[in-house]
């Protein structure tokens, strides 16, 4: 890994990239990397080109390479970036919200992080949408922060990028409301595929979307 250095406030958990498999496999009951699948499995042949964000680990990155599929992702987090491009792929080091745009592609995967940007919503559905027909979005909604013990304390610093408390947390209802409030805005329809720890949604356009490749 390059030996850049990390911006300070970053969460201890953050900072490693083995540190991070090994907790979020804590959480995740040994299934941290079946995540990851559930996400790659949905997938199709046409979805060629792939913007991940919040990208943290590599593992879809993995898949997209595997399978033939152009793959960028965005994340602030240099550690994870410069993991990124150490491994070959076309990582970008950036705050989301500072994007006025992103390239376009035929889908976005969006996987545990959407609950971060609670106060931009608006910013980060405008980014998504005019990036891809097509969202996948994988978001816990069975949190276990709120446990008052020793999983509950790594979950609550494994769910937070800097140093500090995040309270918001989406739960199934909260983020079907949003999205229901949001899919006439944004002109989309959504599928529940599965419900995990984490839920798993396709959201799709309604109308066909232009597309320039990455």
């Amino acid at each position: 890994m390059s030996g850049q250095k990390v911006k300070t406030g970053i969460s201890l958990i953050y900072r490693n990239i083995r540190i991070y498999r090994l907790v979020m496999n804590l959480l995740y009951l040994g299934r941290y990397r079946q995540r990851f699948k559930d996400i790659t499995n949905v997938l199709e042949q046409k979805d060629k080109d792939i913007v991940e964000l919040c990208f943290g680990d590599i593992l879809i990155a993995e898949y997209c390479k595997e399978s033939a599929r152009r793959w960028v992702g965005y994340d602030i987090n240099e550690v994870f970036v410069n993991h990124a491009l150490d491994h070959g792929h076309n990582a970008v080091s950036t705050d989301i919200l500072a994007l006025e745009s992103l390239p376009e592609a035929d889908a976005l995967i969006f996987a545990g992080s959407l609950y971060h940007f609670n106060k931009n919503m608006l910013k980060i559905w405008q980014l998504m949408t005019s990036c891809a027909p097509k969202i996948i979005l994988s978001e816990p909604i069975k949190n276990i922060t709120s446990i008052k013990n020793f999983v509950g304390k790594i979950g609550a610093r494994a769910t937070t990028v800097q140093d500090g408390a995040e309270a918001f947390r989406f739960d199934r209802n909260s983020l079907i409301e949003m999205l229901d409030c949001y899919k006439e805005t944004y002109n989309f329809t959504y599928e529940i595929v599965s419900e995990k720890k984490d839920i798993l949604i396709i959201i799709n356009e309604r109308h066909q979307h232009r597309h320039s490749g990455l």
